[in-house]
């Protein structure tokens, strides 16, 4: 039967405070099966974060005492449900491996069945630190006709004619983002953006990238979506971005395989990331700090 009240929480990913990163809502249920999808559509509008992740328990198999396995969906603030969000499941991994029974046992693994069926993989390590495993895509070609598209919506949004050096899609994985990237010279994050006339792009999620100006990173990045969040339409720290970007940089910097680095996303808000990309596999490893600052519960009496 299904609780009355549900607990929920709220933690920035990729920082240690609690004004800066990428937050994201949490949302934890006894099941799915009585909530619809629409209804925690609603609840992510009005929860009002960048991401809501709702985890329930799940009926995946397992072989090994020390993994914990939960479903998990994600909900955009519009109250749209997307299939993979970096940072809402990093902030949903840190709060399951504090619940008293993953405590208890000395859980160490997480295994996450999303909504269309993919495995998402979180790990806790000895020092306390969560990373998190989503898909890892080689980038796609776009269209020269394409391109030129993208390039008018793009300078049309900075109000500039910015050197742009490549634009690459999402691949197979991630076939709604395009990924731009702009010449080192460009300050991308002292840059205003314009996101709503990024719509005619074409695709939902709009990354823009170029290499890091500071030996701090290998590269910075900032992502817009007009289509699926509020104005000023930019997503504060995007981890499944880097799910591109990885693979994207990889091929452009002597980055080894297997070996981590790290990245900064450089909206106001800002947020770091220690990447690991495992070319055969098709895996991005991705970790960063989360900082809880919130707590409480929601009624479910009237659903």
């Amino acid at each position: 039967m299904l609780s009355k009240t549900a607990q929920f929480y709220l933690g920035t990913a990729f920082t240690t405070s609690p004004f800066k990163g990428n937050p994201a809502a949490v949302l934890f249920l006894d099941t799915l099966e009585s909530i619809s999808i629409e209804t925690l559509g609603e609840y992510a509008k009005n929860f009002n974060q960048p991401m809501l992740s709702v985890v329930s328990p799940s009926s995946l198999p397992s072989d090994r005492k020390k993994t914990l396995l939960r479903s998990v969906r994600f909900f955009a603030p519009n109250g749209k449900p997307v299939p993979i969000c970096g940072h809402g499941l990093l902030v949903a991994s840190k709060l399951v491996f504090s619940l008293p029974e993953a405590v208890a046992c000395g859980i160490d693994t997480i295994r996450f069945e999303n909504g269309h069926g993919q495995i998402l993989s979180a790990f806790k390590h000895d020092d306390g630190s969560v990373a998190i495993e989503i898909p890892a895509t080689i980038p796609g070609i776009v269209s020269d006709e394409h391109k030129e598209r993208i390039k008018e919506a793009v300078y049309k949004s900075f109000g500039r004619e910015v050197k742009i050096d490549d634009i690459v899609n999402g691949g197979e994985v991630y076939g709604q983002y395009v990924l731009v990237k702009l010449h080192e010279n460009e300050d991308l994050a002292g840059s205003s953006v314009n996101a709503k006339e990024l719509i005619s792009t074409g695709f939902s999620v709009n990354v823009f990238t170029t290499k890091s100006p500071t030996s701090d990173q290998l590269f910075v990045s900032r992502m817009f979506s007009p289509s699926m969040l509020p104005e000023p339409y930019e997503d504060h720290v995007c981890g499944s971005a880097h799910g591109v970007l990885a693979p994207y940089w990889s091929s452009k910097l002597p980055i080894k395989p297997g070996e981590q680095f790290k990245a900064k996303m450089v909206s106001h808000r800002s947020g770091d990331l220690n990447l690991t990309y495992m070319k055969a596999e098709g895996i991005l490893k991705l970790s960063g700090d989360v900082t809880i600052f919130a707590s409480g519960t929601v009624p479910l009496a009237t659903l």
